[in-house]
């Protein structure tokens, strides 16, 4: 997940297996590589998707049979950081840990070992008018990220863009997997309205 690697279930270290005779000579800095691919497959490493703490809240409650009013909180920590340099034999970026996973980076926001605690509140209220007989017409309406909150969710950790091309944009919090490098921060506050119609 750290390096985009599209194949599910495979990260780049299938490419480099330990038991080829050319692991260690592979992005390792005694050979001039900026990176050490042993990082890859450190028994003792946290993955990429690492979050030691999350807590999900949900709760309903129901006015007078007609309105019913909802939350979501969700909590947890932020994603492990780690500097990531090109592979030299693909020439593509961040496959290659500099140290080990989650040691961190040095961001625009200070030195981070993971990303900032990510919390977010959503809100939903649902009013129920019965009409004739089984039919019931219901009004939605939702708040996601209620207090608005627009913490980083990602840095840009690869150190190069292309093995010897350094990234203008190491430790910004932007992307460069994705297109344009988008800025990576929770969605703004956004409101959902609906109508429901039961027959």
């Amino acid at each position: 997940d750290d390096n985009g690697q599209s194949d599910p279930g495979i990260s780049s270290l299938y490419d480099f297996p330990t038991n080829d005779p050319t692991y260690t000579s592979i992005g390792t800095k005694q050979f001039g590589y900026p990176g050490d691919i042993r990082f890859l497959g450190d028994a003792n490493g946290i993955l990429p998707l690492d979050r030691p703490n999350q807590v999900k809240l949900n709760g309903s409650y129901l006015v007078k049979g007609a309105l019913n009013l909802g939350f979501n909180v969700t909590l947890g920590n932020g994603k492990p950081i780690t500097p990531m340099a090109a592979n030299p034999n693909y020439d593509s970026e961040g496959e290659i840990p500099i140290a080990a996973r989650g040691t961190g980076i040095q961001t625009t926001d200070g030195f981070k070992t993971r990303t900032p605690f990510e919390s977010q509140v959503d809100f939903q209220a649902a009013y129920a008018v019965k009409s004739s007989g089984a039919r019931k017409v219901t009004f939605l309406a939702e708040v996601f990220n209620l207090l608005n909150e627009r913490l980083v969710t990602s840095y840009d950790q690869n150190t190069e863009l292309s093995a010897g091309v350094d990234n203008p944009d190491f430790g910004k919090p932007v992307n460069s997997l994705l297109s344009g490098t988008p800025p990576q921060f929770q969605a703004p506050r956004t409101v959902r309205l609906g109508i429901r119609f039961e027959f």
